[in-house]
């Protein structure tokens, strides 16, 4: 009797635990089979610090892997202001703007950027949030671009701002 009734009050709270966690709240992957609700730490707003709240990264090949992540950057800048720091450190870095393309994201104006250089190949999207920057970035080696960029593309067009 004891068994069965902590049986049922267990049940009862995974059910409660499970309503709770929205399948809107969970990053799922499809190729694996699972989903994770991304942990919620506490917002980074200190300016002049940086913080990457979400990373993936995908299998080895040829000892490199594809990646993306989403970095919040507190440096007080303006969309115009990220632009042209970026663009100088790609100079200096030594990497190759391939493309700008002005988007929106919600009502915000956003910027993808996709570079190149030292056997890699860079898709970039930024945007303006407060005094921050939602930076995502996808990347993998140059020679592999072609295969992961349907994938960055997905990842690029899903990213979305939530109140």
């Amino acid at each position: 009797m004891q068994a069965s009734f902590v049986a049922i009050a267990l049940a009862a709270l995974l059910a409660v635990a499970s309503a709770e966690t929205q399948a809107e709240d969970l990053v799922h992957n499809s190729v694996y089979g699972f989903a994770v609700a991304a942990p919620d730490f506490p917002k980074q707003t200190d300016a002049g610090i940086s913080v990457t709240p979400l990373a993936f990264n995908g299998p080895l090949d040829g000892g490199k892997a594809p990646s993306c992540n989403v970095q919040i950057q507190n440096m007080g800048w303006t969309l115009s202001a990220f632009r042209t720091q970026s663009l100088g450190q790609f100079k200096a870095l030594g990497l190759t703007l391939k493309s700008e393309t002005p988007r929106k994201i919600g009502a915000k104006d956003a910027l993808l950027l996709v570079s190149s250089g030292h056997d890699v190949t860079l898709e970039s999207l930024a945007v303006q949030v407060g005094q921050s920057i939602y930076l995502l970035t996808c990347l993998s080696p140059t020679d592999q671009f072609d295969k992961y960029e349907p994938v960055f593309k997905r990842v690029v067009d899903s990213f979305a701002l939530t109140p």
